[in-house]
This record gives C-alpha cells, sequence and structure tokens, in this order.
C-alpha cells in the first residue's frame, strides 16, 4: 500500500512542483517589465531635470552677462555731412531747346561768422539798456513760478461689498475690520470689510457706520495688523484709544477683537503684536469694554491661515467668528 501511495503520490507533487515554477517565471517576467519601465521613467526625468538645469544656468548667464548691443559703424571723418544746396535742372524751352543750368561752385565748407555782428558792436552801458520785449526773453525769464505742492490727500480706503448679505435688514451688530474679516459672518450682523485698513481708517468710518444702521447696538472692531509694520507703538496705543472712544460716544457698544499672531511674523512683529494684545487686555479690562482674546486660539496654528501666511482661510475665518459670537451673545444677554 506505501508503494502504491508513492507512485500515486509523486505526479501530483511534480505538478504542484510545477504549477510553483510556471507561477514564479510570470512573477520574475512582471517584475523585469516593472524595473524596465521604472527605469525608462527615471532616465526621462533626469533628462528633464539636466534640461531644465541647463535652462536656468544658462539664463543665469545671460542676466549676468548681457550680449552687447550691435553698434552701428560711424564715419571716420568728423566733419558733418551737408547737403547739397543746390540741384541741377533741366528745361525745356517753348522752342524745343533744351537749357542746362549749371550749378554753383562747389563750397565743401560754410564759411560764415555768426558773431561778426557782435564784434563789431559796442559793450552797451548798462544804465540805459532797453529792456527785451518779451518775445525775446530767454525761456528761463519768462518761465512761470512753479505752485507750492499741494498737500497729500487723505488716505481712502474702500469697502468691500459683501459676499454674503446680512441675514437681516436691521442688523443688531457691525463687524468692522481689515481684510482679516473678509470670510467672517455672524448671525443679525453686517460684516464691513475694508481691505487694508488701519485704526484711524476705522475710525473715520466709524459715523458712516453709526448712520447707515441705526439699529445696531454694538460694533465689533478688528483691526491692528496693518499698523505693526510701522513700528509705532505709541501712536498706535493713540489710535486704538480715540477708537474705542468714538465708538463709545456714539452710545453704541464696543467691543474689540483681540490681534491674531500671524503665521508669519518675524520675531520682531510677533514681539510687537504681543505688546499690543496685552496693552488691550489692561486698558479694556479698565474702561469695561468686552475684549474677545484671540490669541491663544490662533498662536502656532499655521492650519488656520492662508497660503500668504498672514490672511486666515475658510477653518480661520470660522474660528474667529465663533469667538465674535460668543461675545455677542454674551453683550445680548439680559442681566
Amino acid at each position: 500500500m506505501d508503494t502504491l501511495d508513492c507512485s500515486c503520490r509523486g505526479p501530483l507533487l511534480l505538478h504542484e512542483a510545477n504549477m510553483v515554477i510556471d507561477s514564479l517565471k510570470r512573477d520574475i517576467r512582471r517584475l523585469t517589465n516593472d524595473l524596465v519601465r521604472k527605469d525608462t521613467l527615471i532616465s526621462a526625468y533626469g533628462s528633464t531635470l539636466r534640461a531644465q538645469a541647463q535652462s536656468r544656468i544658462d539664463m543665469s548667464f545671460q542676466t549676468k552677462f548681457p550680449e552687447e548691443p550691435a553698434t552701428t559703424s560711424q564715419p571716420a571723418c568728423s566733419t558733418p555731412q551737408q547737403n547739397q544746396p543746390w540741384t541741377e535742372v533741366v528745361a525745356r524751352s517753348q522752342r524745343g531747346v533744351l537749357r542746362r543750368f549749371s550749378p554753383p561752385p562747389f563750397n565743401p565748407f560754410n564759411l560764415s561768422n555768426r558773431y561778426s555782428v557782435l564784434a563789431d558792436s559796442n559793450v552797451a552801458d548798462p544804465a540805459h539798456t532797453i529792456p527785451l520785449p518779451p518775445q525775446h526773453r530767454s525761456a528761463e525769464q519768462s518761465r512761470p513760478t512753479a505752485p507750492p505742492p499741494k498737500p497729500p490727500a487723505p488716505r481712502r480706503v474702500a469697502r468691500e461689498r459683501p459676499r454674503h448679505p446680512p441675514s437681516s435688514t436691521r442688523p443688531v451688530a457691525v463687524l468692522v475690520g481689515s481684510s482679516m474679516v473678509r470670510h467672517v459672518t455672524l448671525p443679525r450682523s453686517e460684516t464691513w470689510c475694508l481691505p487694508g485698513a488701519r485704526v484711524e481708517d476705522v475710525q473715520t468710518r466709524v459715523p458712516e457706520v453709526v448712520e447707515q444702521h441705526p439699529t445696531a447696538s454694538a460694533i465689533v472692531v478688528h483691526v491692528g495688523s496693518n499698523d505693526i509694520r510701522l513700528q509705532q507703538s505709541e501712536k498706535l496705543k493713540s489710535d486704538f484709544t480715540s477708537l474705542i472712544q468714538t465708538i463709545l460716544a456714539t452710545g453704541k457698544k464696543c467691543i474689540v477683537s483681540g490681534p491674531i499672531p500671524s503665521a508669519c511674523f518675524s520675531d520682531m512683529q510677533f514681539s510687537r503684536i504681543r505688546q499690543l494684545h496685552a496693552w488691550l487686555v489692561g486698558y479694556c479690562s479698565r474702561e469695561r469694554v468686552p475684549f474677545v482674546d484671540n490669541f491663544g486660539s490662533f498662536w502656532r496654528r499655521r492650519s488656520l491661515f492662508a497660503r500668504d501666511g498672514r490672511h486666515l482661510n475658510r477653518a480661520g475665518a470660522s474660528l474667529l467668528a465663533s469667538n465674535l459670537e460668543l461675545a455677542l451673545e454674551a453683550h445680548h444677554t439680559p442681566r
């Protein structure tokens, strides 16, 4: 029985071995084809990189050593060429006889003395000098005096049209700020986006905001990032004080949205924005003005900023809107 089993099992094992060998051969062929294809891609990629590198080298070489413009050949003679003062004309008379006008003798040099009149005349006495008429005066004497320079026009910051209309025709709050609030929308509020605005620019727009939205009981301001670049800390504090007092003088509630530390700020800019944040916390606390702390929410969170590292993306705008919405809810909640 054992001999019979071995004789029957031998062909089966051989068949299985052949199948395994065929499978391995197919795998080897597939891997070989993959290697060939990847080698081809690597070669093509290397050729592209070499061509780009060569083109960059050529461009940099042309930038450093530009080609000299082709110069036109000039005549070696220093005497300027003069046009012929005459032309040869052939005329036909009534009888048909040709008459040729001979040219005057050739004179290559035009000899004349433009200062002969001055040489023969005597120097006039300054006491009896006759003033020249206006048409003979020099250009400098007849030139009118330049008017004084005009003072620079006041800085005007245009408002962007809201991409999302306000949720109500009579908003209860108005958000005014720089381009950081471009995508920020609050319930029952309207957003005024002033790209590039500074603190003093927002202050000049407060009367317009109050006039257009008499039903709004609170004005939220988010500004200050553009003032950091001026490196005038004391002026920035004075501008913030004037802005807050201007809003309070209108009878509206003022809510200050704290500065946001941008992801691309340098060490100096980060230090100044940190000082402004600390000063606003203390000043708003003394004046009993609501303050929205955005510093901790955006610090070291690069994913909340756009590609430029300065403006907020959709996620950052949503987080800022959440912080401001909590402050507005606390303001409208009766005590």
